[in-house]
């Protein structure tokens, strides 16, 4: 894995092409720098200028996209079919989308973080501008929602960002949440195991995350200062123990490789 000026540079390239191909496109803007098409150079390469600080930088699309009003009966977000026609779906270790055009009047608007299996990091608004003269999107009945895995090893990216930008009190409260959800998994197995969904007592189980070994993981943290080492094996020990309990799922064994090599990825770029 290797993220640069360069890769950020050739990588929003690809997103450009794929925004200016969709149907209905309006315009798109980085950092308030409007390229006039994938192949404007100079303007995109003045929006990577705004945009890159060090390897853990993202960048910040804004998006206007026409969309027929028939589709505002579907329930989920827009942004599930743009991303299925951008190409990108298959692509993506964690993901993120708020709001529902289909819920909005007028212009609507989401949001949707992402980050790709190469650790490009992006933020892209979408506001959705409702055209009866647009036909409408092909595909959205089958395109597929973000599953909680998405969302998962997006907050762990978001995480690793913080910690390594020495944030330790948003990286810890982060990584904890991604704790909870491990042990939210714990007690779904239970009650699948035991048909229950109310509890007076328990069964002593144990949590699975203060069982699980982070040495073979160590190098990445071993020599940071005390504060974030322990905010650092948090996250470690979160990204395992999800693993361990999702372990059926080989979609969610590979993003656990791909957070791990991202995480070395960023130490040897910062």
């Amino acid at each position: 894995m290797q993220i640069s000026r360069q890769t950020m540079q050739l990588q929003t390239v690809d997103i450009l092409k794929a925004l200016f191909a969709l149907p209905g496109f309006d315009s798109v803007s980085i950092k308030g720098i409007s390229p006039a098409s994938p192949d404007d150079s100079q303007t995109i390469l003045s929006a990577i200028d705004a945009s890159w600080h060090d390897i853990l930088s993202d960048v910040d699309f804004k998006a206007r996209i026409a969309v027929h009003p028939s589709l505002r009966s579907l329930a989920k977000p827009l942004s599930h079919t743009l991303l299925s026609l951008m190409g990108l779906k298959d692509g993506i270790l964690g993901l993120s989308i708020q709001g529902n055009a289909c819920e909005m009047q007028e212009e609507a608007v989401e949001t949707v973080r992402l980050c790709l299996a190469t650790g490009y990091r992006a933020d892209i608004i979408f506001e959705i501008q409702w055209n009866e003269n647009v036909p409408p999107l092909s595909a959205c009945e089958n395109a597929p929602c973000p599953s909680p895995c998405d969302a998962f090893w997006l907050i762990a990216v978001q995480a690793l960002g913080k910690l390594l930008r020495r944030d330790y009190l948003i990286a810890d409260h982060l990584a904890h949440m991604l704790i909870m959800e491990g042990l939210v998994l714990q007690m779904e197995m239970r009650d699948a195991k035991y048909g229950t969904n109310i509890h007076r007592y328990g069964y002593g189980e144990v949590p699975a995350y203060q069982n699980t070994d982070t040495e073979a993981f160590a190098f990445l943290f071993d020599k940071m200062e005390p504060a974030g080492r322990q905010t650092a094996e948090n996250l470690c020990r979160a990204a395992l123990t999800y693993n361990a309990l999702t372990g059926r799922d080989s979609s969610n064994e590979s993003r656990r490789e791909i957070f791990f090599a991202l995480w070395n990825c960023y130490l040897q770029g910062l």
